[in-house]
């Protein structure tokens, strides 16, 4: 044993899921600023309905009906924020992107919900995060 706290190694276990989030954040998010705006709305429209689809194969391999049909009605949820944000108003994309980070947490030792690997939260919670953020301060300016 090497003497570590547990809460040390659950640290260290979810911060480089964490950081893994903030690098994809970092290598995908400019590409927006290259774009034209509704190009930018389509791309971020696209990386929503995607993270919003990948419950769907957790769901699936999760084994249980339940659990499918829910996250299969959730990840249509989030496709229609993807379709909201080209087609009504371009802050349904982050909003939405917000609430997949609410939705990963509640990932977090779910029983009713889709078992995730665990690094798979805090990647993806960063990465939602901070998409987030970076598309309102992008379409505000």
């Amino acid at each position: 044993m090497s003497g570590q706290h547990p809460a040390q190694s659950v640290h260290r276990t979810m911060a480089a899921p964490a950081w893994i989030g903030f690098a994809l954040f970092v290598v995908t998010m400019p590409a927006h600023l290259l774009l034209e705006q509704a190009d930018s709305l389509a791309l971020a429209a696209v990386t929503l309905a995607l993270i919003g689809g990948a419950y769907i194969g957790f769901g699936a391999a999760d084994g249980r009906r339940s659990v499918f049909w829910s996250e299969l009605a959730v990840a249509l949820v989030f496709g229609a924020a993807a379709v909201a944000g080209l087609l009504w108003h371009w802050a349904a994309l982050p909003l939405g992107l917000a609430l997949h980070a609410l939705w990963d947490l509640a990932h977090h030792n779910a029983v009713r919900l889709a078992r995730v690997p665990h690094w798979y939260i805090p990647f993806c919670v960063v990465f939602d995060l901070m998409a987030a953020a970076f598309l309102v301060l992008l379409y505000t300016r």
